[in-house]
């Protein structure tokens, strides 16, 4: 398939539901659906932590999903460490919108995304996390590419190369990083935009949290056949 320049909105740590600061996250939520509107993207990437705690209400969760599913535009969400309500075994995947799709797939899985019932010409895999601890490895499990689509690795953890005791639980290290098989890897876990590429890899980024902290944000991502993988992070109101 020949690739198209696509735009997407990625997106993590929305903690809707949070006993700290629940008003500040569904604020931070309704921005991001705005944006993803108001930048007319493709897909919404949305890298874990999409609820706080397993105390998180049916009604929550069901709200959450109905309105990504009004977008009309493919949605895909990872399971990160607070994502307990969707992990747990309670969530049946079958109820969600058409057009959004929940990764549960104990060692990972992959997309392919539609819209409209036609090909987007994107892959995004991602392998949610039921283990939160340092046995545990986000991008350990990545598939190689396997199609000529656009790819995008998901993953909801910490990377660091300074952990001598191994004591950090979901550790993604650099050298994981440099080798994703991917055009992006979409990350969430740090609450703060930050880009963490690894040498000659992929583009690698984490999207900051669009609530509760100095500075929320959300990050657009340009795929280009020409150009490349180019992203934005844009600030939210707080």
């Amino acid at each position: 398939m020949t690739r198209r320049s696509l735009k997407l909105l990625h997106t993590s740590d929305l903690h809707l539901g949070s006993d700290i600061y629940p008003d500040e996250a569904l604020l931070g939520f309704e921005q991001v659906l705005r944006l993803a509107v108001d930048r007319s993207v493709d897909a919404v990437i949305v890298a874990g932590d999409l609820f706080d705690n397993r105390g998180v209400t049916p009604q929550l969760i069901g709200e959450a999903f109905r309105r990504f599913g009004a977008l009309r535009r493919p949605v895909v969400v990872l399971p990160g460490n607070h994502d307990t309500a969707l992990t747990n075994g309670s969530f049946d995947r079958r109820s969600l919108p058409e057009g959004v799709h929940l990764l549960l797939k104990p060692g990972g899985e992959m997309v392919d995304l539609e819209h409209l019932g036609e090909p987007l010409g994107l892959s995004v895999w991602g392998e949610p996390v039921y283990d939160h601890s340092p046995a545990f490895r986000p991008m350990g499990a990545l598939q190689p590419r396997c199609s000529e689509n656009w790819y995008i690795g998901m993953a909801h953890g910490l990377v660091t190369d300074s952990d001598p005791y191994d004591e950090y639980s979901s550790k993604i290290t650099p050298a994981e990083l440099a080798a994703a098989d991917c055009d992006y890897v979409a990350l969430g876990h740090v609450h703060v935009f930050r880009d963490v590429t690894s040498g000659e890899g992929a583009p690698a980024f984490y999207s900051g949290a669009p609530s509760g902290g100095r500075s929320p944000t959300a990050v657009i991502v340009s795929m280009d056949p020409e150009a490349g993988v180019t992203v934005e992070a844009v600030q939210l109101k707080r």
